[in-house]
C-alpha cells in the first residue's frame, strides 16, 4: 500500500488530531489554561474511557453466558458440534 492511499484513507483522523491539539495549544497560550489543567483532564477522560470499556466488557460476558445458560437445555438449538456439515 502506497503513503498516498494510506494518507487519503486515514487523512479524517490526522485533521481531527491536529484540530485538537490546535485547540489546547491556543488554549495554553491564549487562555494561560495550566498544563496540570490539561494533564488532569486528559487523566478523567482516560479514567472514564477505561470505566466504560471495563463496564462494557463485564455486560458482553454476562450476556455470554446467559445465552450458553438459556441454550444448554433446548433441543431445538443444534451446537456447532452437533452439525452434519462440521464432520
Amino acid at each position: 500500500m502506497t503513503f498516498r492511499r494510506w494518507y487519503r484513507r486515514n487523512r479524517t483522523l490526522f485533521v481531527s488530531l491536529m484540530a485538537c491539539a490546535s485547540f489546547l495549544a491556543l488554549a495554553i497560550y491564549g487562555w494561560e489554561v495550566e498544563w496540570e489543567d490539561v494533564a488532569q483532564g486528559f487523566l478523567l477522560a482516560a479514567v472514564l474511557l477505561l470505566g466504560l470499556m471495563t463496564a462494557a466488557a463485564i455486560l458482553g460476558f454476562v450476556l455470554f453466558k446467559w445465552r450458553r445458560f438459556r441454550e444448554r437445555g433446548r433441543p431445538d438449538v443444534l451446537r456447532p458440534s452437533d452439525r452434519e456439515g462440521d464432520r
